[in-house]
This record gives structure tokens, sequence and C-alpha cells, in this order.
């Protein structure tokens, strides 16, 4: 009897954590890297992915899958979102162009939470499965 109750305990409280939980119509994605090379902008809500991979170019824009949507909410749940900003890269190689400077953005009811610049393909390792996701999603879109 005990068993049973602390396994329906967890699930219930699983069930309270889940993205569900969360306003997901205001929440919005963004990747960007830049270099004298390279320029990529990535924005997704639960809406749309919008691409930007040349300076000038126009936007390539199409419809979010639930589950392109749903990957994202997963890999993003972990993450402490309102202390992206205090994130330390992992390397330097942006200061001499030896990677592309880039940035995580996440805007949620309205509040902006930006991490500090790192190096295009070396992210923090607290948001590493988040920016790998985004650019994933990004490259495999049709």
């Amino acid at each position: 009897m005990k068993f049973l109750f602390i396994l329906l305990s967890f699930v219930l409280a699983d069930n309270s954590c889940s993205e569900s939980n969360i306003n997901q119509n205001t929440l919005l994605i963004e990747y960007s890297a830049r270099s004298r090379g390279i320029y990529k902008n990535i924005k997704i809500n639960k809406k749309t992915i919008s691409i930007i991979n040349k300076r000038e170019a126009a936007v390539f824009t199409k419809p979010c899958s639930k589950a392109h949507w749903d990957s994202l909410l997963k890999v993003l749940k972990p993450i402490d979102v309102k202390n992206i900003s205090h994130l330390k890269a992992p390397s330097q190689n942006r200061f001499f162009d030896g990677a592309a400077i880039a940035r995580l953005k996440i805007v949620y009811n309205g509040n902006t939470y930006e991490t500090q610049a790192f190096d295009h393909g070396n992210p923090p390792e607290e948001i590493a499965a988040l920016v790998k996701e985004i650019l994933s999603i990004s490259e495999n879109i049709e």
C-alpha cells in the first residue's frame, strides 16, 4: 500500500511540473551567431520557426510542428532561465575570429533573458542541449 501511495505521489508531482503549466503562447526562443563570414538568426515560438542564414537575406518562415515544439520544451524545462545571463562560456575562440559570436535569448511573459556571448558550436554546458536542438530544428525543416 505504501508503495502504491509513493508511486501515485510521484506521478502527480511530475504532472504538476509539466510544460503545460507555462504560458507557451508568450514563449520565444532566439539563437544568433555572427562573425565576418557567418550570420545566423533563428527565432522559434509555438507557431513559427523563422530563420535568416545570410546578412540582408529574406526571412525563411515555416510553421513550428508540435513535435519540434515539444522537443524544445523538453530540453528547456531543466534550464534555470532567469540565471542564463550568468553562464560562463567554456571557450574564447570568438575573441580572435576562431568562432562566431553566439547568443541565446529567451523571451517569456514580456521578460527577456539573454546569455553572455559564447562561441558558436561550444555553448555553456547548461544550455548545450537546447542550443543543439535549436540548430537541429533549423537545419532539418523543409
